[in-house]
């Protein structure tokens, strides 16, 4: 495995993402929106008839096009999720997030990005995400805020538990920074300590560096599914206006099929949502049981 040039977020993050992407853009183009006559059976057959003599550049295509998508999820899907509902390392410690419309620089919250860009700005780019992700957008107002969806993945740990990992962060940053010529006070709720407790943890945990690479591949590939059943509500959202008649009558099938894919990326959203906080929750909770980090300030490793 280690001479393994592909790993195992190359297959859930790259190239599965890019042939699924690939596959229902080929659904849609064979049917468009006339669903009725969508045969499975007889699409495998075709489709595989027709591609298989070209495998190696179908793979080549789809690796390259999950590489494109795993960049544009990160850069939508990624940012929603934090600006949202804030990095779970923060609100998992109890730290406020900050909110999604921001009117002014309010350093008393935990800012998901990390610069000094004027609050108009934010907020306009945060409107246009919002547009970009549209049926996303809808269904996390609906069902994450509204039925209260969002406290399946971004409830806080119980207050001993954070307590006793804020002291462990603190512990590990005055550790790292012992040979410092004057003692650093550090405030976690500015600092992004996560990176530093996850190579902290992956390279002191042996015995869990594979479940914290599974959580990584997991919520990966989740992240890309949100975006492919994006791409394919808007795919399907466009064929449907351009063949609706003069009367601008829609049928009950295009309504559903929307609110299907509409469902569907909002399960996708969750699912991502709940392996990158269990990935944040991993490392978090591998620096709590390690032995060499003492919470006493007097104490070198």
């Amino acid at each position: 495995m280690k001479q393994n040039p592909f790993s195992l977020y190359d297959f859930l993050g790259y190239l599965i993402p890019g042939s699924t992407l690939i596959y229902a853009y080929l659904v849609f183009k064979k049917w468009g929106v006339n669903i009725s006559d969508f045969n499975l059976e007889y699409l495998f057959s075709s489709m595989f008839q027709s591609y298989s003599q070209d495998i190696l550049f179908f793979v080549i295509m789809a690796y390259s096009l999950g590489h494109l998508m795993s960049f544009i999820s990160s850069i939508t899907i990624e940012k929603f999720g934090n600006w949202r509902y804030g990095y779970p390392s923060k609100t998992m410690l109890g730290y406020k997030k900050e909110p999604f419309w921001v009117f002014s620089n309010n350093n008393s919250y935990c800012d998901a990005d990390g610069d000094e860009t004027n609050p108009c700005f934010k907020n306009i780019g945060r409107f246009f995400l919002i547009l970009i992700i549209l049926p996303l957008s809808i269904m996390d107002y609906l069902l994450g805020q509204l039925l209260r969806f969002r406290n399946f993945y971004s409830k806080k740990l119980d207050d001993h538990l954070i307590d006793i990992t804020k002291k462990k962060v603190l512990a590990l940053l005055k550790i790292l920074t012992k040979n410092e010529e004057k003692e650093i006070e550090f405030n976690l709720k500015e600092i992004d300590f996560n990176r530093i407790v996850h190579h902290y943890a992956f390279e002191n945990s042996q015995h869990h560096q594979f479940r914290m690479v599974n959580y990584v591949a997991l919520y990966g590939f989740l992240r890309n599914l949100v975006l492919i059943f994006i791409c394919v509500f808007w795919y399907y959202f466009y064929c449907s206006i351009i063949t609706i008649d003069i009367s601008l009558s829609i049928s009950l099938n295009v309504i559903l099929f929307n609110v299907l894919f509409m469902t569907l990326t909002y399960i996708s959203f969750m699912a991502y949502m709940k392996f990158y906080r269990r990935y944040t929750l991993e490392g978090l909770m591998l620096l709590v049981v390690i032995k060499d980090i003492s919470t006493n300030d007097n104490t070198n490793k």
